[in-house]
């Protein structure tokens, strides 16, 4: 169970050296919000402002936002929609000369990867198959030079963002557009429909039990709309947050001489600990202070602390 906690005295260990890619961008960015100076409420809205100046900048030179997820409920018109699988890998658009992470930060992939691409913009995402979302992470994280881990990885598109049409007819465009891409790895993400709800989460604990992320839905009739809203939702089994990683907590007993827990703060700024989720090996070498992890829980408590928290992964780019 997440608990509050005080803000400790000192951290375990000392900021990590950000790295010269999107990834150190966004951990450059983190490292403050985790160290406040006696002024923690400016910091962290001068962080925030700082990543989004940053990824405005960017997706204003591309010219369009991209849409976001919204929750599910049972009130929706589930007949409206078509259904994909959730795929656990790295959202990326393609603005028609390069790939952006969702952020908006270059992704460096190697020049055969992206050869032939049209001037079309496309939304999808890297993957690698299901539970391989730590293969995508490095092979991004290390860019073109990991041509063998570029060679693992599948660009599954689920949109066109510049047509003008609503989904169903971008479905239709998105199919021409990749057959004239014409190369494996790259290739349209699987859309059908459901009679119910009921048939929906059917499917959802069918494919969670396959490995899946979950599901998502599509409102046949939407436009491509930038931002959140009921245009585009996600469905998982579970509910899955990020938070900033400001101390690690020493273990106890078996864990003597590794971490316990991570003292973790939530964009609210509330402070919890996460110890159930991480492997030997997470507590051996732990995420590092300032980076941002994901976590799963069930619910929150009236404070606003989630449930039964656990560690999930070290997180470098942001789900729809």
């Amino acid at each position: 169970m997440a608990e509050p906690v005080p803000h400790p005295a000192h951290a375990t260990s000392a900021p990590s050296k950000p790295r010269a890619s999107w990834r150190g961008l966004r951990n450059a960015i983190a490292i403050p919000i985790a160290h406040r100076p006696t002024r923690p409420r400016a910091v962290r809205r001068a962080a925030w402002a700082l990543l989004l100046g940053g990824w405005l900048a960017l997706s204003g030179a591309w010219g369009q936002t991209l849409t976001l997820a919204g929750p599910y409920h049972r009130q929706l018109d589930i007949q409206a929609y078509w259904v994909s699988e959730k795929y656990d890998g790295i959202r990326a658009h393609w603005t028609g000369q390069q790939l952006l992470s969702r952020q908006g930060l270059p992704i460096e992939a190697p020049a055969w990867f992206v050869r032939g691409w049209p001037r079309t913009p496309l939304d999808g995402e890297l993957w690698a198959g299901r539970g391989q979302f730590a293969a995508v992470q490095s092979t991004v994280a290390q860019g073109a030079q990991d041509d063998a881990g570029w060679r693992r990885l599948r660009y599954m598109v689920f949109d066109v963002p510049q047509h003008p049409g609503p989904f169903t007819q971008r479905q239709q465009q998105l199919q021409r557009t990749v057959a004239a891409i014409g190369q494996d790895w790259v290739q349209v993400a699987p859309q059908w429909q459901v009679p119910s709800h009921d048939a929906l989460q059917r499917q959802l604990r069918s494919y969670s039990q396959a490995g899946a992320e979950g599901l998502m839905l599509r409102h046949a009739q939407a436009p491509y709309r930038g931002g959140r809203s009921e245009d585009l939702i996600k469905l998982k089994l579970f509910k899955d947050a990020e938070a900033v990683v400001v101390a690690h907590l020493p273990g106890q007993g078996k864990y003597r001489g590794m971490t316990g827990a991570l003292l973790v703060e939530a964009p609210s700024g509330q402070r919890f600990k996460l110890g159930s989720g991480l492997s030997d090996a997470d507590r051996r070498q732990p995420p590092p202070i300032g980076s941002t992890i994901t976590y799963r829980f069930n619910g929150t408590h009236p404070s606003g602390l989630p449930r039964f928290a656990r560690y999930w992964r070290l997180r470098t780019s942001d789900q729809p």
